[in-house]
């Protein structure tokens, strides 16, 4: 059993970053600290990722007829609007009797007479807003013939995610995390301050273009960084905390503010006003040791180690240090003598080909069923404030289960179990139309086991992609799931062609999305690999049916003695178990 109080800085004990954090300590306060820094970004990714729900929401309406103001409420909708058993309440929200109005006051007629004509609304719409905020659909009235304007923001928003993640991944590559986590958040700060002022569809769309820009790199670059830090065996814990937390503690405070607020407006400048906080984050958060390491700069990573060994009070004897300068500028030199990894190469280096193919199927599908998961409570007949509450707060179990489940049952098949429940409890769904209780029920484990499912991709996803291409790899990902994430949508929308299309749509991809992650290796337990040259063994020697709850032990096919006599001298150093 290796202990971080023992002397780990002998030389021929340092081989990779892993050996030297575990010298000046992987699991600490300057961890505990990186875990509280991580704690607001979680926040955030709630007030980008769901917060359109609320400001798109559509609340009820109908034609408003000017001749009838005088009338009240019920008296104007008896009189002027057809009904129709398609809508909630019973009547139509696009269409109005098209009569003589003066005529019909003067015979005072207080009823509909349903063979009058009927058209679309003339003098714009009323919506019922005593228990609903102003929404911007409400502002520009974007219902009817326009209610294609609030699905078309949300496919922008996954639009501009795509240029906004191909650069800052390279970016963030090559030239550090930190500085990808300051102007990524930044531009989310912006767009999100500025998208009060839109003045119509236009302006409107171009802020959601603008946010995503930042999305989800904002959240992502602070999740790596994080990871990069802490010890294997608490990945899982500082990866899944904050999500279980904050995003959680995100959407239930959400849907009463913005009811509180009244309108949305308001309600944004509240909740982006706060990612203002990212201005004294170069002072408290330093840049990856991975990426220092990987890049050669010796001395600025010095620095970093030493501020952790201070902080969680190790004693580094100063041939540690040395060791680690000479391990920069051997790392300098391969870099001077070797091309720079690209995008490309997670496609054409057959090293990494396979699992780059795998990873990003698992991730389009998995992000894909959340993203539609989440919207498509639009289409359950329940309260908007209750249900967004409700089901946002499922993050809290589904994260904190996640937790202990990656680590017992593995991130592969943890990710295929919790798909194949959401398959299985989203084609239900469609079975159970009718029946609302039941219906309920199976959404909410479904949207549970989405949720769980997220988690364990993008624990795959930052795991397995080598430290020289990780960020490049995680926004290939995310780029290809945006692509895919534009269909969510109109995957929603498509309830007006049947109530139970959304359902039988969601379930199909669930269930196909349980089986790239189980080709994937098993990260749990094992050194994040930093080179691409390490993917050739990387899960090679693995038992298709282990889990970590069956003990180390019975993990390979092969004992590691075996591998190493055919000369992958470095799998000891990427599949060391965590003891």
């Amino acid at each position: 059993m290796r202990s971080e109080n023992s002397n780990d800085a002998k030389e021929e004990n340092i081989k990779d970053f892993d050996d030297i954090l575990r010298c000046v300590g992987g699991w600490g306060p300057f961890q505990y600290l990186l875990t509280v820094i991580f704690f607001p970004f979680n926040m955030f990714l709630g007030y980008v990722y769901l917060s359109p729900i609320l400001v798109l929401f559509t609340p009820p309406h109908w034609c408003m007829v000017e001749e009838l103001v005088n009338l009240t409420r019920k008296e104007r909708m008896l009189l002027a609007i057809p009904r129709d058993s398609e809508v909630d309440g019973g009547f139509s929200q696009c269409e109005q009797y098209v009569v003589d109005w003066q005529q019909i006051v003067e015979q005072n007629i207080q009823t509909a007479d349903p063979a009058w004509p009927v058209g679309k609304c003339e003098s714009g719409w009323e919506y019922d807003l005593e228990d609903f905020h102003t929404s911007i659909t409400v502002q520009f009235d974007w219902v009817c013939e326009e209610n294609w304007i609030p699905a078309l923001s949300q496919t922008v928003l996954f639009f501009g995610a795509i240029p906004g993640m191909l650069f800052f991944g390279w970016f963030s590559d090559a030239y550090g995390r930190l500085p990808t986590i300051m102007i990524s958040n930044i531009i989310a700060l912006l767009a999100g301050i500025c998208t009060p002022f839109a003045t119509g569809y236009v302006s409107f769309l171009a802020c959601r273009f603008v946010m995503g820009l930042s999305f989800n790199t904002f959240f992502t670059a602070p999740y790596i960084l994080v990871l990069e830090y802490v010890d294997i065996s608490k990945r899982t814990l500082v990866g899944n905390l904050g999500l279980a937390l904050f995003l959680a503690l995100s959407g239930v405070i959400q849907p009463w503010a913005i009811k509180s607020l009244g309108d949305w407006r308001l309600f944004h400048w509240a909740m982006f006003s706060q990612m203002g906080l990212i201005v004294f984050l170069p002072f408290i958060l330093p840049e990856s040791g991975r990426w220092l390491m990987a890049k050669g700069k010796g001395e600025k990573l010095i620095t970093v180690l030493k501020r952790i060994a201070k902080m969680n009070k190790k004693k580094v004897p100063e041939g540690m240090y040395k060791t680690v300068v000479k391990m920069c500028k051997e790392q300098e030199l391969v870099n001077l003598t070797k091309s720079n990894l690209s995008y490309i190469d997670l496609i054409s280096n057959k090293k990494i080909r396979k699992y780059s193919i795998l990873v990003i199927f698992l991730w389009m599908i998995t992000s894909l069923v959340l993203d539609t998961t989440i919207r498509n409570i639009s289409n359950l007949n329940i309260n908007i404030y209750t249900s967004f509450m409700v089901t946002t707060a499922l993050e809290l179990p589904a994260n904190l289960l996640s937790i202990v489940g990656l680590n017992w049952i593995g991130r592969r098949w943890s990710s295929a179990i919790s798909l194949s429940v959401c398959g299985t409890t989203m084609l239900c769904c469609a079975l159970l139309t009718g029946h609302l209780e039941a219906q309920l029920v199976m959404f909410m484990v479904g949207r549970f086991t989405a949720t769980y499912a997220i988690n364990a991709g993008r624990m795959i996803v930052a795991e397995v992609m080598p430290t020289e291409l990780r960020c490049q790899g995680v926004s290939l990902a995310n780029v290809l799931s945006m692509g895919a994430m534009m269909a969510s949508p109109y995957i929603v929308y498509s309830s007006v062609l049947s109530k139970t299309a959304p359902f039988w749509i969601i379930g199909i991809l669930a269930i196909l999305g349980t089986f790239p992650g189980l080709l994937l290796p098993e990260t749990v337990g094992i050194k994040l690999p930093d080179s691409v040259d390490e993917m050739e063994y990387f899960g090679r020697h693995d038992r298709f049916f282990w889990i970590p709850l069956f003990g180390s032990s019975t993990r390979y096919k092969k004992q590691k003695v075996e591998a190493e006599n055919i000369g992958a001298q470095h799998i000891s150093q990427v599949y060391e178990p965590d003891h």
